[in-house]
């Protein structure tokens, strides 16, 4: 047993003037005293530099992840430029060979077209010109048909005149024969000219009915030049649009070649900026384990420092710890014997006491819980922690945990309702809650007389105050219970 664990009877008031009884210092104990202070003013600035360097850790950790999302996204963008670029010039590829095929194409149907217009020009202006000459026959054969009819009419008049002449004749007797002679040969001729006649008037009705019909064909083919004339104007208009096409094919070419170009050239700034933030980056890891590194040294310092104090405190030298060291190992006993009673009048089983089955308050911010001991701890430490909060200037906080670092009942002024808050909360509501930090645990399961660390404790909002934790454990029957802890000021 250290020599510390005094009775409060022989220890001196926690926070009153020195009892006379007490004898007088060495120079030795001074001198251990003055170095367990300086070891304690020490380890408070080497605890307050490794929460430093934890939080500026904490802080490039997050830098880092956001500086590795960066470059994820900047080589996310340079892929997408590059597919962009690459696009544009596949695009700018395929227009080319539009515009070749545009080129080889329109020139080859405007050269047809052409060809083709201008005999499609001569085919009308001929079929025009034959139309009208067609026409010009058909006037003529119909007046050759009118003149045919007007000869059968003259050789009908002449065989009347060859009868009438053949009767006079006749009746003229010998006088009338070589009127009659004559009358028979203009019969004969009328004869021959009728006969003439029908045939011709039959000929010329068959080519009247024929040049009628060439003319009507000629009329319809007339016409389906003139249509053709005119879709080959069309075309030709069509085929000045397409040219219009492949001018605008051309301009494309050239706004895909404006916008590939600034996109190769962005391609190639996101190429170097992602070199760039790759190697700021790998110099940002390297500074993250050099701090983390860094963080365990001075982690390993502050244990050191609270292995000199501890040692010093067991000493049995009296340093500016060990009244509240006497104190703390005095309540943890004490609160040990308050189960223990409570145990045997039966208010709760060992099972409930240790109970671990921490059941979550819904809505609490930060989170809180409860466990089926709380309210034993809520009727029997408020009394004690109370008193001893306002016995020394120095206690921020008192409080027992269980060995998880559960605090089921703080102190009242940390003990308020919780609001809508969180950063209020933290400062505030601290009951209820598991503190599960190295300092908490490491009060939490000490085994030990007592422990005393130097640690940051986190007040919310980023704000922290460097304390020293001194903790004693709590025993139930032998079994580890937890730890009483103080949470002291430097």
């Amino acid at each position: 047993m250290y020599a510390l664990a005094l009775k409060a009877s022989e220890a001196a008031p926690i926070d009153g003037p020195a009892n006379e009884d007490v004898p007088r210092e060495t120079g030795a104990e001074r001198a251990v005293r003055d170095i367990a202070e300086r070891f304690g003013k020490l380890g408070a600035e080497i605890t307050d530099i490794s929460g430093r360097i934890g939080d500026v850790t904490r802080q490039l950790e997050g830098q880092t992840d956001g500086l590795h999302r960066v470059v994820t996204a900047v080589e996310q963008v340079s892929r997408a430029n590059q597919s962009i670029q690459q696009a544009a010039e596949d695009a700018q590829a395929a227009a080319s060979l539009v515009r070749s095929g545009l080129e080889r194409v329109t020139g080859a149907v405007k050269v047809g077209l052409n060809a083709a217009q201008s005999d499609i020009e001569a085919l009308s202006q001929g079929a025009q010109s034959m139309s009208e000459a067609l026409s010009q026959a058909v006037a003529d054969a119909h007046k050759a048909r009118a003149s045919s009819d007007a000869i059968q009419s003259i050789t009908r008049e002449i065989q009347l005149l060859s009868i009438n002449a053949g009767v006079e004749a006749a009746r003229s007797g010998t006088a009338g024969r070589g009127f009659a002679v004559i009358a028979a040969a203009v019969k004969t001729l009328a004869e021959q000219t009728r006969e003439a006649t029908a045939l011709s008037a039959r000929q010329l009705d068959a080519l009247v009915k024929a040049v009628d019909e060439l003319a009507s064909r000629s009329q319809e083919n007339a016409s389906t030049a003139r249509r053709a004339s005119d879709e080959s104007q069309n075309i030709s208009q069509q085929l000045g649009e397409l040219d219009s096409f492949g001018r605008s094919v051309v301009e494309l070419i050239g706004d895909i070649d404006t916008i590939s170009r600034p996109t190769r050239e962005n391609a190639i700034a996101c190429l170097k900026v992602g070199q760039d933030l790759a190697e700021l980056a790998a110099g940002v890891d390297g500074s993250s384990e050099t701090l983390e590194r860094a963080s365990q040294r001075t982690e390993a310092l502050v244990s050191i420092s609270e292995g000199i104090l501890g040692a010093i405190a067991a000493s049995g030298v009296r340093t500016a710890q060990s009244e509240l060291i006497a104190t703390a190992m005095e309540t943890a006993a004490t609160i040990g014997a308050l189960f223990e009673q409570a145990l045997a009048r039966g208010e709760l089983s060992m099972a409930e006491l240790f109970d671990e089955a921490y059941q979550p308050i819904a809505g609490s911010d930060p989170l809180q819980h409860m466990t089926r001991f709380v309210g034993l701890t809520d009727r029997l430490l408020p009394s004690i922690q109370e008193k001893l909060l306002g016995s020394n200037r120095r206690i921020v906080f008192c409080a027992a945990v269980d060995r998880n670092g559960f605090l089921p009942t703080h102190n009242q002024k940390y003990s308020q309702a919780q609001g809508r808050d969180p950063v209020w909360n933290n400062a505030n509501c601290r009951n209820r809650r598991i503190f599960s930090d190295r300092t908490g645990l490491a009060a939490a399961r000490n085994q030990k007389p007592f422990l005393l660390q130097t640690y940051r404790r986190d007040m919310g909002g980023g704000q922290f105050l460097v304390m020293e934790d001194l903790s004693a454990p709590i025993r139930v029957k032998g079994r580890h219970w937890g730890g009483f802890r103080f949470g002291l000021n430097i």
